[in-house]
């Protein structure tokens, strides 16, 4: 009987060897689901030094993508910020309004001192147009029209603007009025600003807006607006937005987007500038070579 098992048990064996069929084992499969996402983190070259002279009261730059800070001088003090108020315009506007809807444009509107994209009393314009001329040109007569739109009155929209800002944790920022001209008290800082460019940035509408050195619109009644964009460092040292501000009290203001040369976004805001291009210049050089991702 024994031998009769132990006969058995080799000729299994060597059937193994002579080409029988053997169950395949089930593969183990790979769930790329359960991979963590990493975040590139910027690194500060030891020998980076400082940047070079810039005139800007405030200043900071950051990594989009991480929002770490690169470089600060005295971030956190408030000041009046002209047109990059329009920022907080732009972001209330894409968030409750329909781009497609048409904006019939008030004689108070079309009469907005300051830069202007052109609009007429009674013009028909879509919410998308107002934007591309708000944001490129700068346009105070969108900004009033667009502010009026979504609110019914200029000043419900400031107080939207306001209670945004507490909602985003922009702490030290105070809106006056959607434009940014002096009148009233508009004012924030450059860490706030930043932080509000990283929140309006993830909305693709803003950065296909800005990206156009000049665009033309059409309104609803035939009449074509040429925008040209105030940013007129677009397409230099990797720059492909953002916004510019310029009044008395303000001086010089201006964010830029800009691509590191190994495909980093930046984000540079300096305020209160007796050169702001020449500022962003500056700092946007330093970064570059003084980061690695």
């Amino acid at each position: 009987m024994l031998q009769n098992l132990i006969a058995l048990l080799l000729a299994s064996s060597l059937s193994f060897g002579s080409g029988a069929v053997v169950a395949s084992q089930p593969q183990p499969t790979f769930d790329d689901s359960a991979l963590i996402s990493v975040t590139p983190i910027p690194h500060q070259l030891p020998d980076a030094g400082l940047p070079g002279q810039m005139s800007a009261k405030s200043i900071i730059a950051m990594d989009v993508t991480s929002g770490t800070t690169l470089y600060e001088k005295n971030a956190d003090i408030a000041l009046p910020i002209a047109s990059l108020t329009k920022l907080m315009t732009a972001y209330i506007i894409l968030e409750e309004t329909d781009p497609n809807a048409v904006v019939t444009v008030s004689a108070n509107a079309a009469s907005t001192e300051g830069s202007r994209m052109g609009l007429t009393t009674g013009e028909q314009i879509t919410v998308k147009n107002l934007l591309f001329g708000m944001l490129m040109n700068s346009g105070n007569d969108a900004a009033m029209a667009l502010a009026e739109f979504d609110a019914g009155s200029h000043s419900a929209f400031v107080t939207k603007m306001n209670q945004k800002a507490k909602e985003l944790g922009l702490d030290q920022t105070i809106f006056a009025n959607s434009t940014g001209l002096d009148y009233g008290d508009n004012h924030s800082t450059a860490r706030n600003l930043g932080m509000l460019s990283l929140y309006l940035l993830k909305n693709q509408a803003v950065r296909e807006i800005v990206k156009n050195s000049s665009f033309d619109v059409t309104s609803e009644d035939g009449a074509t607006h040429h925008l040209v964009n105030t940013n007129i460092l677009l397409g230099t040292q990797g720059i492909k937005g953002l916004k510019t501000g310029k009044t008395p009290a303000a001086g010089q203001c201006f964010i830029s987007l800009a691509d590191t040369p190994t495909g980093h976004e930046v984000l540079t805001v300096v305020l209160g500038s007796e050169n702001r291009f020449a500022d962003t210049k500056v700092l946007l050089d330093w970064v570059y070579n003084s980061y690695v991702w």
